[in-house]
């Protein structure tokens, strides 16, 4: 016989005190403030619209508040466009920020040695996950349950592109769009929901553009 153990109450949730991300006031109003660990956010978009010069902000804005990340760059590699992205984000000397392009396999090993960052980005999921399903992304979160994952997946349309980025979705506490270099939060579970300009001259352009076209 199977043993049912004890129902939870309020009393239960209420007295877990949950290790959040920090981040500037100004941040807090798009993001609120985060769970750390056991936590996955979605940015998705089409190409070139500007996730990964978004997701570049977060990361430093994350590591000048006193956290670790790890940027996983499988899709663009040590390629001189992700160089360029550094750049742009001013990523030079920010604490605590590094980076390599490593498949599941060689990621799985790095986050399973000690004192690893705690908030990991994963560019893209079409890449880390290519040939597999998703019962493999469930299996790969379910070892990291201290970690946020933050997934960059491109767009089919106007969706997530793919079943898993879809799973995804349905499965992360934050979504975010990435249209015309704007940040769109499509779900937010720690309740902020301000829209965030990437690039303000990118999104002037691109608007001034939508604008002519009528």
């Amino acid at each position: 016989m199977i043993k049912v153990p004890r129902a939870y109450s309020y009393e239960d949730i209420e007295r877990i005190k949950f290790k959040t991300i920090k981040v500037d006031s100004e941040w807090q109003e798009h993001l609120g403030e985060p769970q750390l660990g056991n936590s996955h956010w979605l940015v998705y978009g089409g190409s070139g619209q500007g996730k990964t010069t978004y997701v570049l902000q977060i990361v430093k804005q994350i590591c000048l508040n006193s956290q670790k990340a790890h940027y996983n760059t499988l899709e663009e590699g040590m390629k001189k466009g992700f160089q360029m992205a550094l750049k742009r984000s001013n990523m030079k000397g920010v604490p605590g920020f590094n980076y390599h392009n490593e498949n599941i396999t060689q990621l799985t090993a790095r986050l399973s040695r000690q004192r690893q960052a705690k908030i990991v980005v994963i560019d893209s999921v079409q890449y880390f996950f290519r040939k597999m399903r998703t019962e493999h992304y469930f299996d790969f979160i379910s070892k990291f349950q201290d970690t946020t994952f933050i997934w960059i997946s491109g767009a089919d349309g106007e969706n997530p592109k793919g079943q898993i980025a879809n799973d995804i979705y349905f499965d992360a506490d934050l979504v975010i769009k990435v249209k015309n270099y704007q940040a769109i939060v499509e779900k937010n579970r720690f309740e902020a929901y301000e829209p965030r300009i990437i690039w303000q001259e990118g999104y002037n352009k691109k608007h001034f553009k939508l604008l002519e076209k009528g």
